[in-house]
């Protein structure tokens, strides 16, 4: 990523749902080129443990071989909701009358619906269904038996599947720039990268470079799930660490006889996973043995980032702290180390990030750096103008003419670090690239 002149350089508007007009009333109190230099010194240390908590809006930063906008290669929360409500429709109508998944889904809608009356996500109707389906006796419950319940729970994950397994493009992109940045320094700890989604760009990303990496499986016909290989550790430190919070599309269910006795276990295949068998965790739950093993692991993971008495880094992007039960985690290996420093990189504005906003001001050891100011130290406050100055942060730091208090207007510098496809140009920086998008991945 070097300053010369290309298709990433030319002005980029603002992400169409952060269009503020009006400054927040803030004080201008933090320096954004100063903030990025920060994160530059962490992600280039190669003695501290380093993480990344990478989440649902990294896809969307999957942009056009320009570089000039995304290409939605999955669709976020929200309309991947959406998606999974037209399939099932849809199933019902090939099915025939007697189908009902639209039906039930609806209701499973209406009954998770949140208390500020915004409509549920699919993850809020999938942990819906599964609590109601773990629960004791078998009396209906909002006119579905459980049956019903286990075949709904297997069409939406087979929807979801098909909507997210997506292949990355062939030209260089935002996981093409991280998996050379993880290439591209040698660390006395492994890299550890933690992420609630279930596709698996990151593998591919990983394969292409070819970077080795740990999932937490183990074998090579049909990889398993190992608890004993996590727990040790014993994989090499060049090894970067993935793990998948929430479960992943190529995990499977299997249960086959050996020896004379069924042996149940979470498999990794190439294929895609067989009916009712994917694993995705898309909360918090109870879950049954076979799914609690791998789900609960992944999260001692994530626990164990934080533990000991040298001083942790986690940078966060594409991650909006709306999963409470991960925040916990979060929040709770901040308050245990406060040695350890979280960077939270938001997409948005501090006015559309209220909750990771909150959290900040009560804990000094997490940074928040958002489109149009930051929470630095518990402060929270705009970036101050005139503090970006020459090529040094083209192109994830730039300004944006914006009206003040008395009707005046000023350049005020914006951060797009919590666009994954700039924070993967701000890494691809860090180890020597340029910034040709249109280039194939290596």
């Amino acid at each position: 990523m070097t300053q010369n002149s290309n298709a990433n350089d030319a002005p980029v508007p603002p992400p169409a749902h952060v269009v503020p007009t009006k400054a927040p009333p803030l004080p201008a109190i933090h320096d954004a080129a100063q903030q990025a230099r920060n994160l530059r010194l962490v992600l280039q240390d190669d003695k501290q443990r380093i993480g990344c908590f990478l989440g649902a809006g990294c896809p969307l930063g999957v942009y056009d071989a320009e570089g000039k906008e995304s290409i939605v290669l999955i669709p976020a929360v929200v309309e991947l909701t959406k998606r999974i409500a037209g399939g099932l429709l849809s199933a019902d109508e090939a099915l025939g009358a007697t189908s009902k998944f639209k039906k039930h889904w609806d209701a499973l809608c209406e009954e998770c619906k949140p208390a500020d009356g915004k409509d549920p996500t699919v993850e809020d109707v999938l942990t819906e269904l599964r609590t109601l389906a773990n629960r004791r006796g078998s009396a209906e419950i909002l006119g579905m038996t459980k049956k019903d319940l286990s075949d709904l729970d297997e069409k939406v994950c087979a929807l979801i599947a098909t909507e997210i397994r997506k292949p990355l493009p062939v030209y260089r992109n935002a996981y093409n720039r991280f998996a050379s940045w993880i290439g591209g320094v040698y660390r006395s700890s492994p890299a550890e990268i933690f992420t609630p989604n279930y596709d698996v760009l990151f593998e591919q990303a990983f394969e292409q470079h070819p970077l080795p990496h740990f999932d937490g499986f183990v074998g090579s016909h049909k990889p398993w799930f190992d608890l004993a290989s996590i727990e040790h550790d014993v994989i090499p430190s060049r090894w970067t660490r993935l793990w998948k919070l929430h479960g992943s599309i190529n995990w499977e269910k299997s249960e086959e006889i050996v020896n004379g006795a069924k042996v149940t276990r979470v498999v990794r295949v190439t294929r895609e996973a067989e009916a009712g068998k994917v694993m995705i965790f898309p909360s918090h739950l109870k879950y049954d043995q076979s799914r609690r093993m791998p789900y609960l692991a992944m999260l001692d993971r994530l626990r164990a980032f934080f533990h000991g008495k040298d001083a942790p880094r986690l940078v966060v992007c594409g991650y909006s702290f709306l999963d409470d039960h991960l925040n916990e985690v979060l929040l709770d290996g901040l308050r245990g180390n406060r040695n350890a420093q979280c960077f939270a990189l938001m997409y948005s504005g501090l006015g559309q990030h209220s909750r990771a906003v909150d959290y900040a001001v009560k804990q000094s050891n997490l940074t928040v750096l958002a489109w149009d100011g930051a929470v630095v130290g518990t402060r929270v406050g705009r970036y101050r103008p005139g503090t970006i100055g020459g090529n040094e942060h083209t192109p994830w730091l730039t300004e944006e003419e914006t009206e003040v208090g008395d009707g005046s207007k000023e350049q005020q510098p914006r951060s797009r670090l919590g666009d994954f496809h700039y924070f993967g140009l701000f890494l691809e920086q860090l180890c020597g690239g340029g910034t040709h998008d249109a280039q194939p991945a290596g």
